[in-house]
């Protein structure tokens, strides 16, 4: 694919090289992966007709900063591997020279309500790191959708950006005020998806995990989620995953061990023990008991 970007217009310069290798063109954005060449280090102000939205797939070169001109009083700060420079809106940045790829998306407007609302401070420099494993996702998939499309690809492009979009929008959007490390409580939303990755077979999801799928440190996560639920983790989770088993076993089928792997357990003994401490019997004797 040739050098010229839809995204943005990219600077006639010997100092960097913008190559663009896919593209896919949707009914409210573009989205293109682009690789770059920065021969020696940069800088300059970014400004984009349209919202500009960025997931380096590989480490942005040097030390790569950026603040906006109109905080006043706002200090350069480390831009993160995602970044949202809303339209018309100049950003003063600098980088290291080196090579970097990202998928980069071009957008009328971010919201989905059609209120278009106006990004105060806080929101716009939550905008130079975005940690939102979601909007995550949506560009990661996207990248994959223009290097290797399939079936109906533009109209699973659209889906995933729908969901990007709203993501995004309440990402921005949420009260700063609501920030990790003053949440005392997981939302009803955060507590749904920790509840999803439970429910999935195999190994439980760390602390870890679900501490960046709720968006906040590791440490705080410990704190909301016993506030929250009451229980550790393992408690909550153990419970959930007997609850889901005995609805399992109340049918003939499926077998005692598809049902251990099913709720998550590593072995069929694993799950037996588990379920007897819990529920006082055995899981077969639990299925036997549902006969009667």
């Amino acid at each position: 694919m040739g050098q010229i970007s839809n995204v943005y217009d990219v600077p006639e310069t010997t100092a960097m090289e913008c190559r663009v290798s896919g593209r896919i063109a949707l009914e409210r954005a573009t989205v293109e992966i682009h690789h770059y060449r920065f021969r020696g280090p940069q800088g300059g102000v970014f400004r984009s007709r349209r919202g500009f939205l960025d997931l380096a797939l590989s480490p942005r070169p040097g030390t790569p900063q950026g603040a906006y001109p109109a905080i006043a009083g706002s200090a350069p700060q480390p831009l993160g591997d995602i970044i949202f420079i809303p339209a018309n809106q100049e950003l003063e940045t600098e980088w290291g020279e080196g090579e970097q790829t990202s998928v980069c998306c071009a957008f009328d407007r971010v919201d989905v309500d059609g209120e278009g609302h106006i990004l105060d401070s806080a929101a716009l420099e939550a905008s130079l790191d975005v940690r939102n494993v979601y909007v995550r996702d949506a560009l990661q998939r996207l990248a994959r959708e223009i290097e290797n499309p399939g079936l109906c690809s533009a109209l699973l492009a659209e889906a995933i950006w729908t969901e990007l979009a709203i993501e995004l929008h309440r990402y921005l959007m949420r009260p700063r005020e609501a920030s990790p490390g003053s949440l005392s409580r997981l939302s009803t939303t955060q507590l749904r998806r920790i509840d999803e990755m439970i429910d999935r077979p195999g190994r439980l999801p760390t602390i870890a995990e679900l501490a960046k799928l709720c968006d906040v440190s590791t440490r705080h996560f410990f704190r909301i989620f016993r506030a929250s639920t009451g229980r550790t983790l393992a408690g909550y989770a153990t419970e959930k995953r007997i609850d889901r088993a005995k609805q399992l076993l109340s049918s003939p089928r499926p077998a005692v061990k598809e049902v251990a792997w099913r709720c998550g357990f590593e072995t069929p003994a694993a799950f037996s023990a588990a379920f007897r401490r819990s529920v006082g019997i055995t899981p077969m004797e639990f299925r036997q008991s549902r006969k009667h």
